[in-house]
């Protein structure tokens, strides 16, 4: 039997390596994660299925500094957050990177900002119990909004894309204000005759939907070959 190195000397179809910059460590961050994972083994008594040697735990003290740095974990307030959300979580076994990172991360309830829905709901009263959604309405298009309806799945969606950024922004302790000005300001430049032919479109699409007027030309054709009673026109 071929040994590894064997094997791998021989495995010259082998796709290369994506090499990954690592993340400078200061003596500081070390001193936090070392703490951190004091802290998690005093939480989970089942901490050694996850890290069952010294190496194991080393290597998963750097795995965490590059994915906290990876999905904008920088803030002791944040990583204590993380911390309180284990002690809640009734279970023995220490979490993953992946899992910690989520329990770092405030629902909207806890940063004080309604969920999606109920921003929704404010945004087509035109209410706003956080500037939070404020600034998601702007950036979505406070004309489009005014005339909007609930079931209006593509702004809905377009809403609620801008307020997740806005979320996320929040959860990791940046300033929610600086958030997606170039999209407000391009809704800023759009004149007021674009704005009300937009709306018009909108409009005279909903209607034809409601009394059954296809919008699309093939199945507008196809009605009127109906109607008229033909197989074609030529």
């Amino acid at each position: 039997m071929k040994s590894v190195n064997q094997l791998l000397a021989s495995a010259h179809n082998l796709p290369a390596v994506e090499t990954v910059e690592a993340v400078p460590v200061s003596a500081e961050t070390t001193a936090v994660v070392n703490a951190l994972f004091r802290k998690l083994r005093g939480i989970f008594p089942a901490w050694r299925q996850a890290w069952p040697s010294t190496e194991a735990l080393n290597a998963a003290k750097e795995e965490w500094i590059q994915g906290f740095a990876a999905q904008g974990i920088r803030s002791l307030e944040q990583i204590e957050f993380g911390i309180q959300n284990c002690r809640k979580a009734q279970k023995p076994f220490a979490p993953s990177v992946g899992e910690f990172i989520a329990m770092c991360r405030p629902s909207p309830e806890c940063l004080g900002m309604p969920s999606a829905m109920e921003a929704w709901i404010e945004v087509l009263m035109g209410t706003y119990s956080h500037e939070a959604v404020r600034l998601a309405a702007r950036a979505t298009g406070l004309f489009d909004l005014r005339g909007a309806r609930p079931d209006d799945k593509g702004l809905r969606q377009r809403f609620e894309r801008h307020y997740a950024v806005i979320l996320l922004r929040a959860q990791v302790g940046l300033p929610v204000e600086a958030v997606i000005l170039s999209e407000i300001d391009q809704e800023r430049r759009k004149t007021e005759l674009q704005r009300a032919d937009e709306h018009a479109d909108r409009q005279v699409q909903a209607r034809m939907i409601q009394q059954g007027i296809p919008a699309d030309g093939a199945q507008a054709r196809e009605l009127l070959m109906a109607t008229l009673g033909k197989r074609s026109i030529s």
